[in-house]
């Protein structure tokens, strides 16, 4: 995902653009605006505004001054529910009515959390600059808040960029500071043993990171070693040289907390950012036009087969009409001539049917000859024959299968029985031969 972030200080905005993916990070671009002589903040975002390309996530990191703090312990373990619990709980303890702010949180561990603030004017007043600008924030934030993110940064110690004092313990924010560079050298170490007395674990470390830090170097007074953060092993590819790592260390920290789900965001509420809304709206309106269009194409198709098969049965019953004209041209119209012609083409094959099996039989009588009293049951199934009669006697049958053999092609004797006058009733089956019917 890509990631645009803008760090605005009073002189001057900074803007880096991340692309990552896993762990693996890439540094897409960065310029840094100077605000002097006639370039002023608007100017400065409408600038990064028409070299914007694509659809990066927006990060807004303003100044820290307008955002402030207080460390809280809650029995909770879920950031959604601390956030959902931190207007009760701040509810008395501020100067300022709590409508009036828009509040975030970041857990410090152990039970404890940073309670953060900003007042809701503030933060309308830099999303209406940056929607002016036609750049309008997805998120809005502060660079202290990602420092524990930042590259190399020891996991417990004090860090200095420039505009905050921030604590770290276990890699996670415990404290922040904003801090004018003029002052930073007499204001750190009073705020540090100001938070010792109050019964806060001393530092065993203080770093520092950008490229404006001297001053601080030249009048250090606390026993803590100071020492400028360096670019780890491995960053050579996203940060290229020393000097970019001091510039844009903070902001890739931001990125990254960003991606991480773990950075304070202060668009919330009345103040969240819909254009995401607006814009998933308008895809989902793309989308069920061109169902609603396909739709109706299924429809148009399915009425054109309509019309087209209701053609081809027309087409049909006009031939039927005229077939039974042709056939029948004495008789008044029928109701339904396909049914008409169809019982008479039964009529006639029934008729030839019978006249078949009339013929059959008048051969059996012949061949029975006068030593067989008489037939008294034949059956014809297809080309298959069963014969039943009575007969003077046994050597009589024998004559009249012989007598058959024009007639079946295979025959076969079935069981003889005697009758107490001397008779013999038979049965007889046997296969017709082709033409015998």
């Amino acid at each position: 995902m890509d990631y645009l972030v803008l760090q605005v200080e009073k002189k001057r905005v900074t803007v880096a653009r991340f692309s990552i993916s896993g762990r693996n990070s890439e540094l897409a671009g960065a310029s840094m605006l100077e605000l002097e002589g006639d370039l002023t903040l608007a100017e400065a975002l409408a600038t990064v505004a028409a070299g914007a390309r694509g659809n990066p996530r927006v990060i807004l990191c303003l100044p820290p001054e307008i955002f402030a703090m207080r460390t809280i312990s809650l029995p909770l373990d879920d950031l959604r529910k601390v956030r959902e619990v931190l207007p009760a709980h701040l509810q008395g303890e501020l100067s300022l009515p709590l409508d009036e702010l828009a509040l975030d949180v970041l857990s410090a561990g152990n039970g404890a959390y940073l309670a953060l603030w900003a007042k809701k004017s503030d933060i309308r007043d830099a999303i209406e600059l940056c929607r002016a600008a036609g750049l309008e924030p997805q998120v809005i934030t502060s660079l202290p808040f990602a420092n524990g993110f930042i590259a190399g940064v020891p996991q417990e110690c004090a860090l200095y960029d420039g505009n905050a004092l921030t604590i770290l313990n276990s890699g996670r924010l415990s404290y922040f500071r904003a801090l004018d560079q003029s002052t930073a050298a007499a204001t750190i170490p009073a705020t540090l043993s100001a938070l010792e007395l109050a019964g806060a674990q001393p530092p065993p470390r203080f770093c520092l990171i950008g490229t404006e830090n001297g001053g601080l170097a030249d009048n250090w007074s606390l026993p803590l070693t100071l020492e400028q953060l360096q670019a780890p092993d491995g960053t050579g590819n996203l940060f290229k040289n020393e000097q970019t790592f001091q510039q844009l260390a903070g902001l890739h920290a931001v990125a990254m907390a960003s991606q991480a789900g773990l950075l304070p965001d202060f668009r919330r509420g009345e103040l969240a950012w819909t254009s995401g809304d607006v814009r998933t709206r308008k895809k989902l309106l793309l989308t069920g036009t061109l169902a609603a269009l396909l739709i109706v194409a299924l429809f148009a198709s399915k009425g054109l087969q309509y019309r087209t098969v209701n053609a081809d049965l027309l087409s049909l019953n006009k031939s039927i009409s005229d077939m039974y004209r042709e056939i029948f041209p004495n008789r008044a119209k029928a109701v339904d001539e396909l049914a008409e012609v169809k019982g008479e083409i039964k009529k006639l094959a029934g008729a030839e049917s019978s006249s078949g099996y009339l013929d059959l039989l008048k051969k059996l009588a012949e061949a029975k000859g006068n030593t067989i009293n008489g037939l008294y049951e034949a059956e014809v199934e297809g080309r298959n024959l069963r014969i039943k009669g009575d007969a003077r006697s046994a050597q009589a049958v024998n004559e009249f299968k012989a007598a058959l053999a024009p007639l079946l092609a295979t025959v076969e004797l079935g069981e003889v029985k005697s009758r107490p006058d001397g008779m013999v009733t038979f049965s007889l089956t046997g296969t017709l031969r082709e033409g015998s019917k």
